[in-house]
């Protein structure tokens, strides 16, 4: 159910504000870090136990259990996995990469919080974490290392300072940091499958979508190019 109110969520921000986004992305950016920091306060300090339950199920968890940012890379992901677009997905694809650069911001929140407990444990302590603990945190590390490189060649000043082909294959690292989310995702939800039946169906649905549509834009791509061989034989 998070994903799914988080989905809502940003699919109607980033429609609204797409044309700010792209003439401000700094102040964004910005505003974004400043809400990072907010959120790591707010739970490392302990404001949340100071407000109503339904402030933070409702509110203050979208940013905590990482939905927000899981929900603005589901956009992204599709964004590039669409073949025919329309003005509503045209409008999206001009901040794609606004977007990818929000969307780490924003996670780094999810992992600081969970990381000041599951990192210094899965180095000094690893006894005290449990298997889908110990899975999750080092599945963790993974997709941090994946998406800094990530994250810091969003950047257009850093992005101009490669070559085309070096960009390009360092974002293809893209694919399998998206699927070792939706794995990260599963892990934590195996021991309690049963409760979280809803959210695994959800989630399953949105990835076997996205692979289905970038399967078939992948062999899409792959006919034009042979084609024009063809006509240039």
């Amino acid at each position: 159910m998070i994903l799914l109110e988080a989905l809502i969520i940003v699919i109607l921000l980033y429609s609204v504000l797409s044309d700010k986004i792209k003439q401000k992305a700094v102040a964004f950016y910005t505003g974004t870090y400043a809400l990072t920091a907010f959120v790591v306060a707010y739970y490392l300090l302990g404001w949340s136990q100071k407000v109503p339950a339904g402030m933070n199920q409702w509110g203050m968890n979208l940013f905590q259990r990482g939905a927000f940012s899981t929900a603005t890379f589901i956009i992204v992901m599709f964004l590039g996995a669409i073949t025919q677009h329309n003005a509503w997905t045209i409008k999206l694809l001009k901040i794609r990469g606004e977007l990818s650069i929000i969307g780490c911001i924003l996670a780094f929140a999810h992992n600081i919080i969970f990381g000041v407990v599951y990192f210094p444990a899965l180095i000094f302590n690893r006894q005290m974490l449990n298997g889908t603990q110990l899975v999750a945190a080092i599945l963790t590390i993974v997709l941090l290392v994946i998406m800094i490189p990530l994250f810091l060649t969003s950047f257009q000043c850093i992005r101009k300072k490669m070559k085309p082909k070096s960009w390009k294959n360092l974002q293809r690292l893209a694919y399998p940091f998206y699927y070792l989310i939706y794995v990260h995702v599963m892990v934590l939800y195996a021991p309690n499958a049963k409760e979280h039946i809803f959210d695994i169906v959800v989630y399953t649905a949105i990835y076997a979508l996205y692979t289905v549509l970038r399967l078939r834009k992948y062999f899409l791509m792959k006919k034009k190019r042979a084609n024009k061989k063809l006509k240039t034989a």
